[in-house]
């Protein structure tokens, strides 16, 4: 008993011993833990729930919480943490000794195949897609602030093509096209729809912030959908929604500054004074341009109309939800000044989106915009100013705006004479889309919604020239108002199923829409005032009122299906139908019937391909479809009348009316019929992507203008004649080409190559053989726009033979016209094709560097093969209008390209000189960003989620050949492009 009561005691003391040590080390190894704290974005800054974090080569982990925060123990400094989320690239992060750890996590190109995009009426998950559809990645919105959301469209997404020109504090005027020209008369803009509806205001009066997404559907499958709206592809913008989770505050800003760029050397005084005496001798100097000589004087009237610009914009935002319901509350105020004098642009927005569960078959919704733009005033006139004597005077000896700048020749007025001008330029708009969506619960994926949008746009004009401008002071006070308005209205049902079982997926979209719109204007122009004193307010008491009105009414009704049909994932179908009917067609023309097929293959799919492990992505794709463009005025079809007021027999005024056009009720749609060839594709882990389509349309019947016999007083009317064909290829890739734990860098380039040709436009010789139209430089065989004229050969110069040439007469000194045709003579049959009117390619270049919270880019855009006219180029000296500072052939200096300074230099054959054609290729360094984003270590002691700086500059160098403003621009004679600085932040709360 003893033995055993021993035996117990050294037990129990050996127990307790190895009790005591399991609990020491224990200890110790909790000592040892250490706490790692920290937060997960994306590449803007938002803050990512639900992303994996895990201890590298353990099963240890959590995940991060809704507001992207995360705690995790982990054995030593040596322990790396690894950070995953489905669409985005694994990313590893070394502790190395620190305690709060700010993640931020890439998009996958890969990622890509999962991304639920907008296809119109519904969503598909990318891998899903047969037709051309491309994304803007919307982050650049945010780093690369634009006031006009077109310029964030300049060069990102292949195919579409953002061309400027011309400049103002709206953000510019641009021609929007998607692969090119097809209508020879009919309008080639793209559809834009925002939110579900279609949208007809301008771009401007879109905020950006407000911007999720924007797709474009570019060939006939993908835009078939929308019918005839479709035809020269769709803009598809989704703004902003509320997500699950509490509350959140954003509030961004910017400032920026502008100025000009790229203004042109133009004569000075001194110069036009040279020339002018060269040309016509010391008589012809007015006693104007005499006195500014003698005393020195040299107006740049280009930079009186010049300021520094500048810019800025406040967005306060709230977003939220739950479960059920979801919230989206911003209002925006941009104000704008441009680099032009009393040039301006105002925005307000307020939004609001809303969608709510109501039970558990219907949610109800709303994405609604309210806006207020102001345009007033009228800017300096720089088609006057770059044209202008530089031995004028501007301004009268109190400082006041000289209406007669050159008193000894009166067609000259003050380029800056609109600054006298009284404006208020306001524009009001609701733009709205309610929506109701009912699941129906007897049948299985099954669901019914309802779309309406509403607009209504009014836009109200007061403008007053007193005695302070020209016409104010030849007309005794001018008063001009003007009222317009637009109401439209649209009802969609759209009935969607969806089901999927085994290996087949498919999903059906049925829908019946109707629209209408109106337009109406009212404006009232009233001269002859007692005094200014009461400007537009005074109407009735003019002593002449002239009144016109204008009312528009356009309705369309439109009947689609589509079927999408997938198997296995691997085997893809779409098959589109619409008919639509426009009210501006003939009675018998007013339907068209436009169906679409897409098919598209996955190849990386099949099991021969499964143990690649360098391809993550092979698709093929092909689609073949018919659309119509309606694009023409609404009452295209009908006769019209005009008025021509005249004094009857009573010797009181009366109003006479006599046919303008002629009707034609078998004027129905222009119809094109397009096939696109594409290849989806991503390699090496998806550090590689990119698509490849290659696309061919015919159009027919186009609307044009048919000239005629004018014996019924008209001379032209609209029919379906003629053809087009457009071909082109799109290209774009992207690639990751480095990714480290705390570095990446990422690259994306996108190329573009379109050109059309004129088939025929309905003339025919004697033979039936269809001809050029060469009144309107419409050319067979050629593009829509050419450059056509005489070919300048240089000047010619003084031992040059004459004798024999196509200019026997010629002197030394005048222009040498190419002789084409080689028939020794030049004449008209010499005009030839200068040239390529449209470029051979444009391509846009993205690089994007990374280095923890710090993010650097820069875009590059590149046009190249197109040539313009430029009509500074003209060598005509005329001792009236000033413009670019060139120099004229001499014996002494014997140049190469203008003619001497006289008369009979430039031959009359060769008119076209005057807007000579010049290489418009060029490469622009167009957005360079730097942004930082505080780490949350940081922005958590403030109570913030996030806090970004970031600095944008835009336009900041052009390499070019080109002379003038810009080789984009349509006239250059206008208002100068722009270099902006800009200078934000971004936080949310």
């Amino acid at each position: 008993m003893i033995n055993y009561y021993k035996n117990w005691v050294l037990y129990e003391n050996a127990l307790k011993r190895s009790i005591i040590l399991v609990l020491c080390v224990i200890a110790s190894q909790a000592h040892a833990q250490i706490s790692i704290t920290g937060t997960v974005r994306d590449t803007r800054g938002e803050t990512m729930p639900g992303v994996s974090v895990q201890i590298k080569e353990s099963q240890a982990g959590t995940v991060t919480n809704v507001d992207g925060k995360f705690m995790i123990s982990v054995p030593d400094n040596q322990s790396v943490l690894i950070f995953r989320f489905l669409g985005y690239i694994e990313k590893q992060v070394a502790v190395e000794g620190q305690r709060n750890l700010d993640v931020i996590l890439e998009s996958s190109p890969n990622s890509l195949l999962d991304e639920v995009v907008v296809v119109g009426y519904g969503t598909q998950k990318r891998s899903d897609v047969t037709g051309a559809v491309a994304s803007l990645d919307t982050k650049d919105l945010e780093t690369m602030p634009q006031t006009n959301i077109q310029q964030a469209l300049q060069g990102k997404i292949a195919g579409l093509s953002a061309s400027t020109v011309g400049a103002s504090a709206e953000g510019g005027n641009l021609n929007l096209q998607v692969r090119g020209r097809r209508s020879i008369g009919a309008s080639n803009s793209p559809l834009i729809v925002l939110d579900g509806v279609i949208f007809g205001n301008s771009f401007s009066e879109i905020n950006p912030e407000d911007i999720q997404s924007i797709e474009v559907l570019k060939d006939a499958s993908s835009a078939a959908i929308y019918g005839s709206r479709g035809a020269n592809g769709v803009l598809l913008i989704t703004t902003k929604k509320g997500k699950n989770g509490k509350a959140k505050i954003t509030y961004n800003t910017y400032f920026g500054t502008d100025e000009a760029v790229n203004i042109p050397d133009l004569m000075t005084g001194a110069r036009f004074y040279q020339l002018k005496t060269e040309r016509f001798g010391q008589g012809s100097i007015t006693a104007t341009e005499q006195n500014s000589f003698d005393n020195g004087i040299s107006t740049d009237w280009v930079s009186l109309g010049l300021r520094d610009g500048s810019r800025q914009q406040h967005n306060l935002g709230i977003s939220g939800g739950n479960e059920d319901t979801h919230y989206l509350i911003s209002g925006t105020v941009n104000t704008n000044k441009g680099i032009s004098k009393n040039d301006k642009f105002n925005r307000y927005n307020l939004r609001l989106n809303v969608d709510s569960k109501i039970g558990e078959n219907i949610t109800i919704g709303t994405n609604t915009q309210f806006g207020l733009y102001d345009r007033s005033g009228v800017p300096a006139s720089f088609s006057q100013a770059f044209l202008m004597n530089p031995l004028t005077i501007p301004y009268n000896a109190d400082g006041s705006i000289n209406l007669t700048p050159w008193p000894d020749d009166a067609f000259f007025f003050n380029p800056l004479q609109g600054l006298n001008v009284l404006n208020n330029d306001d524009t009001r708009s609701i733009f709205t889309n309610n929506f109701a969506q009912i699941d129906l619960p007897f049948i299985k994926g099954l669901s019914f919604r309802l779309n309406t949008g509403y607009t209504y746009r009014n836009q109200s004009i007061e403008t007053y020239s007193g005695n302070n401008t020209r016409n104010g002071f030849q007309n005794k006070g001018e008063s001009q108002i003007g009222n317009n308005n637009t109401d439209d209205w649209l009802i969609e049902n759209i009935l969607s199923y969806n089901r999927s079982f085994n290996k087949h997926d498919f999903s059906f979209t049925g829908l019946y829409s109707a629209q209408q719109r109106k337009f109406i204007s009212h404006n009232t122009n009233a001269i002859g005032f007692v005094s200014d004193i009461q400007t537009f307010y005074q109407n009735g008491l003019a002593t002449t009122i002239n009144a016109s009105d204008n009312y528009d009414k356009t309705n369309n009704i439109g009947q689609a299906a589509r079927l999408n049909y997938s198997f296995d994932n691997k085997y893809l179908l779409t098959a589109t139908v619409r008919r639509d009917g426009y009210s501006g067609f003939g009675a018998e023309t007013k339907f068209g019937v436009f169906p679409s097929l897409g098919l598209g293959w996955n190849i990386s799919k099949e099991n021969f391909l499964k143990d690649q492990t360098w391809l993550e992505n092979l698709k093929l794709r092909a689609t073949y479809g018919k659309s119509g463009n309606q694009a023409i005025n609404p009452y295209s079809t009908l006769p019209q009348l005009q008025t021509q007021p005249y004094l009857g027999t009573d010797k009181l005024p009366a109003v006479g009316y006599f046919t303008n056009r002629l009707g034609d009720p078998s004027l129905g749609w222009e119809t094109t019929l397009g096939s696109n060839f594409g290849i989806d594709f991503a390699l090496l882990k998806g550090r590689i992507s990119g698509a490849v389509d290659y696309y061919l349309t015919n159009t027919s019947d186009l609307l044009l203008n048919r000239s005629i016999s004018p014996v019924n007083g008209v001379a032209r009317i609209t029919q379906n004649i003629g053809a087009t064909k457009n071909k082109g290829v799109d290209f774009l890739v992207s690639s990751v080409n480095i990714q480290k734990s705390n570095f990446s860098w990422s690259t994306d380039l996108n190329f573009s190559s379109s050109r059309n040709e004129i088939v025929n436009v309905g003339l025919t010789d004697s033979d039936g053989n269809f001809i050029d139209d060469i009144g309107n430089r419409w050319f067979i065989g050629q593009p829509i726009d050419v450059n056509y004229s005489y070919l300048f050969g240089g000047i010619w110069q003084e031992g040059d033979t004459f004798v024999g040439s196509a200019q026997p007469d010629a002197k030394p000194g005048e222009v040498k016209v190419v002789d084409v045709n080689g028939d020794g003579v030049i004449s008209e049959a010499d005009r030839t094709f200068i040239g390529s009117a449209i470029p051979k390619y444009i391509a846009g270049l993205t690089n994007t560097l990374n280095y923890k919270g710090l993010s650097f880019s820069f875009f590059i855009r590149s046009v190249q093969g197109q040539t313009r006219s430029n009509s500074l180029l003209n060598p005509f000296f005329s001792g009236r209008e000033g413009a670019l500072d060139r120099q004229f052939w001499t014996p002494e200096n014997p140049i190469n390209t203008y003619p001497a300074n006289r008369d009979d230099a430039n031959p009359s054959q060769v008119a076209f000189f005057d807007d000579k054609t010049s290489d418009a290729s060029f490469i622009r360094l167009q957005d360079v960003s730097l942004s930082y984003t505080l780490p949350s270590a940081i922005t958590s002691k403030i109570k913030m989620d996030r806090l970004q700086f970031f600095v944008n500059a835009k336009n900041l160098a052009t390499q070019t050949t080109w002379v003038g403003l810009d080789p984009e621009f349509g006239s250059q004679n206008a208002q100068p492009q722009v270099k902006s600085f800009i200078f934000g932040l971004r936080s949310q709360f």
